[in-house]
């Protein structure tokens, strides 16, 4: 799993958008998720990548999280799909 450095210039982060937004809109949030996966198959273990990124986060502290960014694109104006 690859995510962006905390230094990612805005103007790239206003084009990931608005290209998810496009792919959602287009192939619907299912078929986008697929052809990103397809897209980004990465390397290793996602599992492991996954435990790293999360930590000991309980499964209510991932979901306030997911809502709390889902709140904050939508208050943005962009369209906030999970």
């Amino acid at each position: 799993m690859n995510l962006l450095p905390l230094t990612t210039p805005p103007e790239a982060l206003t084009l990931l958008r608005e290209g998810w937004s496009i792919l959602t809109e287009q192939l619907g949030l299912d078929r986008a998720t697929q052809f990103v996966i397809l897209l980004e198959r990465g390397t290793g273990d996602s599992v492991q990548e996954i435990a790293d990124y999360w930590g000991n986060s309980s499964i209510e502290d991932i979901h306030h999280q997911v809502m709390t960014w889902k709140e904050n694109q939508t208050a943005q104006g962009f369209k906030a799909r999970l």
